[in-house]
């Protein structure tokens, strides 16, 4: 399900309850204990991308993902029917994955069908989700929308336009769209969202210029420089959270780069001046509001809660500290993302209850550290990332065997699995973002194994 899969509490299908699903099942967190050499490893991987579950599961849910792409670009969310319509957040994945695929084609055929939706529907905003559209006589349509506002989700596809055009330089589509896709950068990086704002200046009865409260930082609502998202999708309890998190700063910093990127080449000096600031800004934000430290070393938060001042650090963590990898954007030293997913790892790097021979990064603890036993399948892609940039490749391994032991019974990649009941369970088969998000990540570790990013 995309953004943070949200139960849908009438789906029978249904699995996050955002507790610990198993209570009486003691688990063994394992450091890193393997005896293999890298060389060795790596071999190890070839061969499970040439004949284990995960190559298998790759290649199949590569053409089902192209396969159920529209002539118009209408990308479904769902294959199984959990999820009705298209989800434009898994924009985000899909574009990335294309642009390591170079499948240019269906990258701008996907990105325009979203686009158009929002032109004849006269929407300012990326919508939450969109139905496909039917032509009706006498120049009507049908078409059907959630405007639910999802920062993150609006960002990740801005992300995916500005990469698009910076790769392929489709001017044509690039000018169409434009103005429209610096509107939504601009709006994030604005209020309400963005806690910042400037104050503004004037002149008194004298005549004199003087501003008023310049950056106001002693406020809450003006200094802390994050962006704010009032609904972001997560597992945690299965609800939307009102919150600032890891996941939306990342998003909106690495759009904004990008479009930075982009307002340079196209001599949008104002624009390209404006994001360079607000980027500057976020970042500062980041590292005072969205780290904290940890025996010594700096750490980003999950997410800060709201309080009415400057919110309350959330301790808790999980998949969503991988946003990041996601976003394929730092605000800070790289190394803050290796102490994160160090300190992480102690909690949730563990053995399998059911397999003591197989161990996998769990999705989540609590800020009392209860742990949910579960993988989310966009969090194991930007694991299998993680580890890859990382050159962690018995974690690696260690997804290969998890799949080869849970997955082999359906080639088309799972939207997540649960321990429930004793029994590994899994759910909607062939959903878009866990989809592509996941093949994003099996495409970059085969270019760095010297394969093929897509099989013969």
């Amino acid at each position: 399900m995309p953004g943070g899969y949200k139960a849908l509490l009438n789906n029978k299908n249904v699995y996050w309850s955002g507790k610990s699903l198993v209570t009486n099942i003691q688990v063994e967190t394992i450091t890193d204990t393997s005896k293999l050499d890298s060389i060795e490893l790596k071999k190890e991987i070839v061969s499970e991308l040439a004949h284990g579950t995960i190559g298998r599961i790759y290649n199949a849910t590569y053409k089902s993902i192209i396969s159920r792409i529209k002539p118009d670009g209408y990308f479904p969310e769902s294959l199984t029917g959990a999820y009705p319509g298209e989800f434009p957040r898994t924009i985000g994945g899909l574009v990335s994955l294309f642009l390591e695929t170079h499948d240019y084609a269906h990258a701008q055929s996907t990105l325009s069908f979203v686009l158009e939706t929002m032109k004849r529907n006269n929407l300012s905003k990326v919508p939450h989700v969109i139905g496909p559209y039917k032509k009706l006589p006498n120049g009507k349509f049908e078409q059907g929308l959630d405007i639910t506002d999802q920062v993150d989700g609006r960002a990740f596809f801005v992300m995916a336009y500005a990469r698009f055009c910076l790769a392929t330089r489709q001017n044509k589509f690039e000018n169409t769209y434009y103005g429209m896709m610096k509107k939504e950068m601009h709006s994030f990086l604005e209020q309400p969202y963005f806690y910042f704002s400037k104050g503004y200046e004037s002149k008194g009865i004298d005549k004199v210029p003087y501003v008023f409260h310049p950056e106001r930082s002693v406020w809450s609502t003006t200094g802390l420089k994050i962006v704010f998202n009032s609904a972001l999708e997560h597992s945690r309890e299965g609800r939307y959270w009102s919150v600032f998190d890891i996941m939306t700063q990342s998003v909106v910093g690495a759009a904004g780069e990008a479009m930075m990127k982009l307002a340079n080449e196209r001599g949008d000096k104002e624009f390209y001046n404006f994001l360079s600031e607000r980027i500057g800004l976020l970042k500062v934000g980041i590292d005072r509001n969205m780290t904290r430290i940890v025996d010594g070393k700096k750490v980003y938060l999950e997410m800060r809660l709201p309080n009415g001042d400057f919110g309350k650090e959330f301790t808790g963590m999980g998949w969503l500290c991988y946003a990041p990898v996601a976003a394929q954007w730092e605000a800070l030293d790289k190394q803050v993302l290796r102490n994160t997913i160090d300190l992480l790892k102690q909690k949730l790097y563990i053995q399998d209850p059911l397999d003591k021979n197989i161990r996998f990064t769990t999705s989540e603890y609590d800020e009392k550290g209860n742990i949910t036993y579960g993988v989310i399948g966009k969090a194991m892609g930007w694991d299998i990332e993680y580890c890859r940039q990382h050159g962690q490749y018995d974690k690696i391994l260690g997804w290969c065997k998890f799949l080869n032991k849970y997955h082999s019974d359906n080639n088309i990649y799972m939207e997540g699995i649960t321990l429930k009941d004793g029994e590994w369970k899994k759910v909607d088969f062939g959903n878009g973002e866990q989809c592509t998000w996941w093949c994003w990540a099996i495409a970059r570790l085969r270019k760095e194994l010297k394969l093929p990013v897509l099989n013969p």
